[in-house]
């Protein structure tokens, strides 16, 4: 597949397998009081939930605002109602072709021997997570002789030791393994 063609397949791998989430999903980032949104759960004050809230007519209300704020002024179903629109859709998958073209891909790039497309496509459904993290943790793990060109190798370094490398604590140990087979299951079905 060409760049383009896998950055394609990262998407709709995003969108079809929601492991990120819905488009109409807002939950409270877990890096501190901002709101996570949409299928590839974009952080807002000032980051890149904000920039997509600047694509969707009516997001200027919560763009700035903390998760709290808008938790506590009983406007989280409307912010997800916004999100799942049609035009919250269309803005989430213009943005989230941008990621996975000007970023995932670069990133992965970097993975000395990370060659095959399934490969390619699974690594890519983590970038979201932080594509500097699964660059990290790839070329890590190549560098130890692991075959990241198996994808059954590469859903167990993801299942096993990824929530590890990303520091994000035991307690996300079983999302991130349940993330893995999910990831894989899908990925596995495309048959490329």
């Amino acid at each position: 597949m060409n760049e383009q063609q896998l950055a394609l397949e990262i998407a709709k791998g995003l969108v079809e397998t929601g492991v990120e989430g819905p488009y109409g999903c807002v939950t409270c980032s877990t890096a501190g009081d901002y709101p996570s949104m949409g299928c590839s759960q974009w952080e807002g004050i000032g980051g890149r939930g904000d920039l997509l809230l600047s694509y969707i007519d009516g997001g200027d209300q919560f763009a700035g605002r903390t998760y709290s704020d808008i938790a506590d002024a009983g406007e989280l179903d409307a912010l997800a109602e916004l999100l799942g629109s049609e035009q919250g859709q269309a803005a989430q998958n213009m943005i989230l072709a941008d990621d996975c073209k000007d970023k995932y891909l670069p990133a992965l790039d970097e993975v000395d021997g990370l060659t095959a497309d399934a490969s390619i496509i699974y690594a890519g459904i983590w970038c979201p997570t932080s594509h500097y993290v699964v660059m990290r943790f790839l070329q890590r793990r190549a560098e130890r002789g692991h075959d990241l060109n198996d994808l059954e190798t590469l859903r167990n370094l993801f299942r096993d030791e990824y929530y590890i490398a990303a520091d994000v604590g035991d307690q996300y140990a079983e999302g991130y393994a349940n993330r893995a087979e999910t990831t894989y299951e899908y990925v596995a079905g495309l048959g490329v």
